[in-house]
């Protein structure tokens, strides 16, 4: 059901009975404003889905196919571009966001009841810089890998990954803004990592100070996950925790460090 057809319901078919059937079942207590237009009701639905997405850092594209949409769906509504939202689109966006559906709907069909309103299970979401609540790092879809290495270039930005602060102080003293999720490729590191495994780079440690730690780093623009020991003057070793894969020697000024590893985490 669209905005467009959502209002028209609430006009036509509720004037005599101020509330509608929510998608989740039931009713759902939204009062009808019959003075509300479809295009009021789409700018406060824009407005607050343009907070949710800067309180998570979130960008437009990574949203929308993380929701199962369309890659313009949200940049459209963000731009004001369209002129209906269907209501499946946005329980779908509420949904990725850690919403309830009736935290996006506008105040153009009025108020849910505290009762009522379906409540989001998830932690309060704010930015880095801020001292409570879930944080979100930036998620970059690099994927390091952990064979022979890609080719680095613009990786476009995925839907950023909630952390726990007090979890995050515990691995390292770094600001969030430092830090940055990925996901590795590859069989080398096994069985430290196995393929697909997430981790956290911490960019604030760059340099090689610390020997057989684990690192993201780049050699001749190959992007990979690996452990580094200095051997020599000007000389790194790279290597593998897969004792199949000999390690090699590589000048340090050919290795780009872009961080060191401070955790990894996997499915089960």
């Amino acid at each position: 059901m669209s905005l467009t057809l959502l209002i028209g319901v609430f006009r036509n078919t509720f004037k005599r009975r101020r509330c509608f059937l929510s998608p989740y079942g039931g009713e759902a207590g939204f009062l009808a404003h019959e003075d509300m237009s479809n295009e009021t009701a789409i700018e406060v639905l824009r407005v607050r889905l343009e907070q949710a997405m800067k309180m998570r850092n979130a960008n437009p594209k990574a949203l929308a196919r993380t929701a199962g949409l369309g890659e313009t769906v949200v940049r459209d509504i963000l731009q004001g571009k369209t002129g209906d939202v269907r209501l499946g689109t946005v329980e779908k966006l509420a949904k990725v966001l850690g919403l309830s559906i009736g935290d996006l709907l506008p105040d153009a069909f009025g108020r849910v009841s505290a009762r009522q309103a379906v409540q989001s299970d998830h932690p309060p979401i704010i930015s880095a810089h801020a001292g409570d609540g879930a944080i979100a790092l930036r998620q970059v879809d690099i994927s390091y890998a952990m064979g022979a290495g890609r080719n680095i270039e613009d990786y476009p930005d995925e839907l950023p990954v909630l952390f726990d602060p007090g979890f995050l102080r515990s691995l390292t003293h770094a600001s969030p803004e430092m830090l940055f999720v990925a996901q590795g490729d590859g069989d080398s590191m096994f069985p430290t990592m196995i393929n697909g495994d997430q981790v956290i780079v911490d960019t604030s440690q760059r340099r090689l100070n610390m020997q057989d730690r684990i690192w993201a780093l780049s050699v001749h623009g190959a992007a990979m996950i690996k452990r580094l020991r200095t051997v020599g003057p000007n000389r790194v070793r790279i290597m593998s925790d897969n004792t199949t894969i000999p390690p090699e020697e590589v000048d340090a000024d050919d290795v780009f460090i872009a961080g060191r590893v401070v955790w990894i985490g996997r499915k089960v």
